[in-house]
């Protein structure tokens, strides 16, 4: 349920953000990220929001399912777009099959694929594809890694042949190695203390 204070803040963010371009940053990350970790990515979601960004996710299970919750909790998934690669709502995982319907009830854009069918090969190629698109559209990446977290660094490793603003919250796995960049540790505190950002070095 939105509060009176939250409506409020709603009618400012949204006033301010017509007031510029609309830039999009790509919150992103492992299907595997435990729950505890959703109030650090709303956290950081709302930060981007109120620093007049709009959010990019992909729709997934994890990282994006935590992006996707407080976008429907604060009434501003107006200000977000799913890139999937499904042609229906039923091609997403079950577990957050509600809450993109929910998401796309209040407002959110979803950038929809053609994929229908189970084919490995297929649903790979385009979940490839479609993190390809979602880095294209996006001025920057905000990435949530733990486990192996394969798809998360193949989408890292577009962002860095396009030298897009870079940071990696890294959860119990050390930092991925790329030889164009170093990763430099983010002191700003608050919700982004364990971050690091990308130091293009090529």
């Amino acid at each position: 349920m939105v509060t009176v204070c939250q409506a409020e803040r709603i009618r400012e963010v949204k006033s301010d953000s017509n007031a510029v371009d609309t830039r999009y940053i790509g919150v992103i990350g492992a299907r595997s990220l435990p729950g505890d970790f959703s109030d650090k990515v709303g956290d950081i979601v709302e930060d981007l929001l109120d620093r007049g960004f709009h959010i990019a996710t992909g729709g997934a299970m994890g990282a994006d399912e935590f992006a996707m919750l407080r976008l429907v909790h604060i009434g501003l998934a107006d200000r977000a777009t799913v890139h999937t690669p499904w042609a229906s709502y039923e091609r997403f995982p079950v577990k957050v099959r509600s809450l993109v319907r929910q998401f796309k009830e209040f407002g959110g854009s979803i950038l929809w694929g053609n994929v229908r069918n189970q084919d490995f090969n297929v649903v790979r190629a385009a979940l490839l594809a479609r993190n390809v698109k979602l880095i294209d559209a996006c001025h920057g990446i905000v990435a949530f890694l733990h486990g192996d977290s394969r798809g998360t660094l193949f989408t890292l490793s577009r962002a860095i042949q396009l030298h897009r603003p870079i940071v990696i919250i890294p959860v119990d796995r050390e930092l991925p190695v790329f030889p164009s960049v170093r990763w430099k540790p983010l002191l700003c505190g608050g919700c982004w203390e364990s971050g690091y950002k990308a130091v293009y070095v090529k």
